[in-house]
């Protein structure tokens, strides 16, 4: 079996976290003196080209939802207070080509989901008012003394979304009356939506792992995790040491993950037993859960303890072939 090594890597590895905030409303503008034109952006904001990606996960619930993170706050800065206390109007596009130029573009290989519009609504607010239905335009008015307008949505039922899929909507700003200038570093957003199930997390990975040749000795280690919803009780891991879907293991004296296997935890709701899967696309290795162990899930303390592993047939343990893991993921907050 093929694995990838990340021992090397780790000595030179930089993990960044990346926090989307709910946006904080300002209480005073700040004009930029008596001369400069008014200019109006997307707070967080890209270019049309490269838009920035503001990310929410939801509760795969059927209770309504306003969106908290993900909105699109824009911002009138103005010269002056002359300008402050005149009115403009801009014009934002439903950017549905944004959404595809994302897809067509990014190197990730993430995938984007138009929202369909049957599946949002607008949150009423003065004035702003869309046009035209998916692929339309917002018209948003700054009235005299305005300098910041957020567009919010609000999903009445997660449970229309795929859990396994990611879902957009792209904002960007296109027109501005004579009063201004469009900003050209900071007009463009897409806010990107997810499902999550009551698993859905950042999690402590307290492993150990046995491999037949590469880690006879079942070394034990501990590493962060994610676990992204895939289902409305399954989860696939996400290692981001590794920035990929996979499976922390020691191979080699070092931290290492298997290609094309993609762990999936399944919770039974009525009795929290868990089952692990393999749920890489067009998977040939397949996971047996460990015989004698009790893989559950602990509601109160929000862990994980399974043990499992491949070439193991009816989950009893092999010295020879078996590859195995014994894990405990321990919640530690959303991602």
């Amino acid at each position: 079996m093929k694995y990838i090594n990340l021992k090397k890597q780790l000595a030179i590895l930089t993990i960044a976290a990346f926090t989307f905030s709910a946006c904080k409303k300002i209480s005073t503008p700040e004009p930029m003196g008596d001369a400069g034109q008014t200019i109006v952006k997307i707070l967080n904001g890209g270019v049309a080209s490269d838009p920035s990606v503001i990310s929410e996960a939801i509760s795969f619930v059927n209770t309504p939802y306003t969106l908290s993170k993900a909105v699109v706050d824009i911002r009138r800065d103005v010269p002056n207070n002359g300008a402050l206390n005149g009115t403009t109007v801009i014009t934002i596009k439903d950017d549905t080509s944004a959404i595809t130029n994302f897809n067509n573009t990014n190197s990730s290989g993430l995938y984007l989901y138009q929202l369909p519009a049957n599946w949002y609504t607008v949150v009423p607010a003065a004035g702003i008012v869309k046009t035209g239905g998916q692929g339309g335009n917002y018209t948003v008015t700054f009235a005299p003394g305005e300098f910041a307008k957020q567009i919010e949505i609000n999903i009445p039922d997660a449970t229309v979304l795929d859990p396994s899929n990611l879902y957009a909507l792209a904002f960007t700003i296109t027109t501005i009356d004579a009063t201004g200038k469009i900003s050209q570093v900071a007009n463009s957003v897409i806010l990107q939506i997810g499902a999550k199930n009551n698993y859905d997390g950042v999690y402590t990975d307290d492993f150990c792992n046995y491999h037949p040749s590469s880690n006879p000795g079942y070394t034990c280690a501990s590493t962060e995790v994610e676990l992204i919803t895939t289902g409305a009780n399954a989860c696939k891991i996400y290692w981001p040491l590794a920035g990929a879907f996979a499976q922390p293991c020691i191979l080699g004296g070092g931290f290492s993950y298997f290609g094309a296997q993609e762990p999936e935890y399944t919770v039974n709701p009525s009795t929290f037993e868990v089952t692990v899967q393999n749920a890489y696309p067009g998977a040939v290795t397949f996971y047996t859960m460990a015989a004698g162990y009790n893989s559950h899930y602990d509601p109160p303390s929000k862990t994980f303890y399974v043990k499992y592993g491949y070439n193991n047939p009816g989950g009893v343990f092999d010295p020879s072939q078996t590859r195995e893991w014994t894990q405990t993921l321990k919640y530690t907050g959303p991602r």
